[in-house]
């Protein structure tokens, strides 16, 4: 299995499948892994190379000797595309992923064709921190299962996000989440450059199509749509994700 060593030697897990010219990167949300992306590797690495990794502290990546911050992901991912020589690449991430993207945008735009921003605030409210310390990993993976779905989204599903959540070791999750909360990212949507597809969830009540649309207005060349779902559109929807995707990228490669 491929490891990539990112700027201060924390060892960073991906996955790459497919051989196509065309690159498309997945970044996972908080407490999550490369494994939350399953229906797009499967759909996507037949006609694309795919590549999706695990954050430093999650999945199977190695847990820093540094506390975790923003920039500490985005290197992360840069380390990922130069262990696979990707020179280009469209982006996808979700949630606390689509901040890593945004940062990882800061840091080397020349590296994106497009961007594909799920369900996620440029902004959060500041960690419960507290909350979180007085709670197993287990009550968190289950609390987490719960609320990121819609309530009509089967047991199966909420089973396979409570198994991948409760995996994360919790001072990782926790300092993960103030991470994210850390900082604003309203100033990095008014500099994105390149085409946008921005996919929320009509009944997510943590990023709600509401705020989808304060970020399309910030967005000059950005595409907002709906689904319905809860907060995770691409696990509660995988077919119509992965249909909107492809067919945003196909709009967009040519003149990317």
């Amino acid at each position: 299995m491929p490891y990539a060593k990112s700027y201060d030697g924390t060892k960073i897990f991906y996955i790459a499948q497919g051989d196509g010219e065309k690159v498309i990167i997945f970044v996972h949300g908080l407490g999550e892994s490369h494994e939350t992306w399953v229906e797009q590797i499967r759909y996507f690495s037949s006609k694309y190379k795919v590549v999706a990794l695990d954050l430093r502290g999650h999945g199977r990546s190695e847990i820093p000797k540094k506390r975790i911050e923003m920039s500490d992901f985005a290197e992360d991912v840069l380390a990922v595309l130069k262990a696979e020589n990707v020179e280009k690449a469209h982006f996808v991430g979700y949630s606390m992923g689509a901040l890593v993207v945004l940062e990882t945008y800061k840091k080397a735009k020349e590296k994106f064709k497009t961007l594909t921003l799920e369900a996620f605030l440029p902004a959060y409210p500041p960690a419960q921190t507290e909350v979180l310390m007085n709670m197993s990993m287990d009550e968190i993976a289950r609390q987490v299962a719960e609320f990121a779905v819609a309530p009509t989204a089967p047991k199966e599903l909420k089973d396979d996000i409570y198994r991948i959540i409760s995996q994360t070791d919790k001072e990782m999750y926790i300092e993960s989440a103030e991470a994210a909360t850390s900082k604003t990212y309203d100033p990095v949507l008014l500099e994105i450059e390149h085409p946008t597809l921005l996919i929320y969830g009509e009944f997510d009540f943590i990023a709600p199509p509401e705020a989808g649309k304060g970020v399309s207005n910030r967005i000059k060349n950005s595409k907002l749509v709906v689904f319905n779902t809860g907060h995770m559109p691409h696990r509660e929807d995988a077919e119509r994700f992965n249909k909107e995707l492809e067919q945003f990228i196909i709009e967009n490669e040519s003149s990317s």
